[in-house]
């Protein structure tokens, strides 16, 4: 069993500033790396294939939304109050299960059945099989419209929570997503925050030169969204940006991480990988050694 930080909920969806909070960002930044290696672990003992790409970019953002940013109750994951999240893009379902298990939703033994018949783990998220899944996602484009959906029905209802959704930037090039982008301006829907995963790749190579979405930000914009960017590993960052784009009244907010596609894996990085593919043993080895240095460092640092 691993432990996770919890924060006090008066703490929670505030800006986060690098000498005031340096205890909450190394706990934080110890949390991420120890979702890392839980990742790492589940494809390196099952001998499994896993989106590694799109897992590994996403980690700070979700292990920042679940451990420190959202309104959750765990023990009730129907709260009617809680805040909802959706994975848009569903391949990098491993990562939400695991923010899923830091925040208390699922029990670790659930990992060992994973991709199993019958067990709540399953390769795509499945709402009604799995805890604090809000959508059943998988087919790209499918699960942004339904965030816009979820947050207009918090609009017209005058609830209190707010609609956080999680896509890819390869997946931007389904027009679904332009499509929903386009009703929940002119609708107004102020109560979503979409975020990208922002890291320039698509499972078969680098956005640039293929179906590229550049201008990216300006895109956005003239959907009259709200931007902000921010660096995807870096926890300031990220409560800034998202702190920002909640000040915003009458207009969907867009927060455009940058991101590295396989953040964490060394080989990954550096080397052309499909999103989806068999991480094998020498490099599984140098991420757990580099994770274990980043673990050292924060120790070192005083944390």
């Amino acid at each position: 069993m691993r432990a996770f930080p919890s924060f006090p909920e008066a703490q929670k969806k505030q800006p986060l500033d690098q000498k005031r909070h340096t205890q909450v960002i190394h706990a934080l930044q110890r949390a991420a790396l120890q979702h890392r290696e839980i990742l790492l672990d589940l494809g390196h003992k099952k001998g499994i294939r896993l989106h590694y790409g799109a897992m590994m970019s996403m980690v700070e953002i979700v292990t920042f939304l679940y451990l420190y940013w959202m309104k959750l109750k765990p023990e009730q994951p129907e709260w009617p109050l809680r805040d909802r999240f959706v994975l848009s893009k569903g391949h990098g379902a491993p990562s939400l299960y695991t923010a899923l298990q830091m925040a208390g939703f699922i029990d670790p033994s659930s990992f060992d059945r994973f991709r199993s018949l019958g067990n709540i783990l399953q390769g795509h998220p499945d709402r009604k099989k799995t805890p604090g899944v809000e959508c059943s996602t998988g087919s790209l484009g499918q699960g942004f419209p339904v965030a816009c959906g979820i947050a207009l029905a918090s609009k017209m209802d005058g609830a209190p929570y707010r609609v956080y959704v999680l896509l890819s930037d390869g997946e931007c090039n389904e027009g679904s997503v332009w499509e929903a982008a386009q009703i929940a301006s002119n609708l107004e829907i102020d109560t979503i925050t979409a975020l990208v995963d922002w890291n320039k790749k698509s499972s078969y190579g680098d956005m640039k030169g293929r179906n590229d979405i550049e201008p990216f930000a300006e895109k956005w914009r003239a959907f009259n969204w709200n931007v902000t960017e921010c660096d995807g590993h870096d926890f300031v960052s990220l409560s800034r940006a998202l702190h920002e784009s909640e000040q915003g009244k009458e207009k969907p907010s867009v927060v455009l991480c940058h991101t590295v596609k396989g953040k964490g894996i060394p080989y990954a990085e550096t080397h052309h990988t499909r999103s989806n593919f068999f991480l094998e043993p020498e490099h599984y080895r140098e991420a757990m050694e580099m994770i274990a240095a980043q673990k050292k460092e924060i120790t070192d640092a005083g944390a």
